[in-house]
């Protein structure tokens, strides 16, 4: 069969007074004008694609706040990697930032940074030699910290929040744990065993960890029950924290908790299509907002959080 190029003389075209209008002209980026000032610089941002997204995440973390409703932070270790952790203890000072949950890698780097003030990796070489990821301050503070926690009823969070809290660490304005348990705002932590570093330690004891990251998901069940008309956001976490939240709204729900009005997000460069699913969509049903902000945490987070702190002006600390 010979197959002949297709003519072109019958198409028909349509006006583009016919044509959906995607976007207003106001809408588009304008020239940033030098010393005119971080309002001025996002007013120059096009409302279009992620910075449109992210003005909309804006508003409604502006809104929440004003009106006394949640706003949570969700975060995977790279949060930490980035550098992001003294922002977040300003943000829970500031009371903008309501709530923290954390995977358990996450924990790790934040109590890393809290004792030494700045985060480390271990070498090829290390791997070889088995020694890649088991190190032995990080692992018998937490552990510690754990073992004795459980006795009390205590979870993940608010066990190395406090033994912290009881040290004499250098650096411990950088860490989120200790600034949420300092300030009273719930922080909970959520183990995968055998992928956390701090389970493999010689103080690790499984029924600890197991009753104390219970008890945590515990009490993000009961945060999400509270998180109408909120806002949650997942930062660089595709597999643990997507599941934990939704999980912990489905059993908020199941208990007869009335859940409505989330606004959730994900800000992730390479976010699974499973996180985007389980926050950005199902999370924000049957009546709320979703958004993936799809750039780096390191630039989106401090940039989203300017731009809530130039919304607010002197309603913040």
């Amino acid at each position: 069969m010979t197959i002949r190029p297709l003519s072109f003389a019958k198409i028909k075209t349509v006006p583009l007074s016919k044509r959906d209008v995607d976007s207003d002209g106001k809408d588009f980026a304008a020239p940033y004008k030098a010393a005119s000032g971080f309002d001025n610089f996002l007013c120059s941002l096009p409302n279009l694609g992620c910075a449109g997204d992210l003005f909309r995440l804006r508003d409604a973390i502006v809104s929440a706040h004003r009106h006394g409703h949640q706003v949570f932070l969700a975060c995977g270790g790279h949060v930490f990697d980035s550098g992001l952790g003294p922002l977040i203890c300003r943000l829970i000072e500031q009371k903008i930032i309501t709530g923290i949950a954390l995977t358990g890698e996450a924990l790790e780097q934040d109590v890393e940074i809290a004792i030494l003030g700045k985060t480390v990796s271990a070498s090829a070489l290390a791997l070889n030699k088995g020694k890649h990821c088991i190190t032995e301050e990080t692992g018998c503070l937490i552990n510690d910290a754990i073992n004795y926690g459980t006795s009390e009823n205590w979870g993940l969070g608010e066990s190395v929040g406090r033994r912290l809290l009881e040290s004499e660490l250098e650096h411990l304005d950088h860490s989120v744990v200790a600034t949420a348990v300092r300030h009273g705002i719930p922080v909970t932590a959520h183990p995968a065993i055998g992928a956390d570093a701090f389970g493999l330690h010689p103080a690790a004891r499984g029924e600890s960890i197991g009753a104390a990251g219970f008890r945590d998901f515990r009490l993000l069940a009961g945060m999400m029950a509270e998180a109408s008309h909120g806002v949650i956001i997942n930062i660089a976490s595709s597999v643990v924290m997507p599941r934990v939240l939704l999980q912990a709204v489905d059993a908020a729900r199941n208990v007869g908790k009335t859940i409505e009005h989330i606004t959730s997000a994900v800000i992730d460069t390479s976010a699974s299509t499973t996180a985007i699913t389980d926050v950005v969509t199902r999370l924000s049903q049957p009546d709320g907002k979703g958004y993936w902000l799809s750039g780096p945490d390191e630039i989106l987070i401090p940039l989203l959080f300017a731009a809530v702190i130039e919304a607010l002006g002197n309603e913040v600390i």
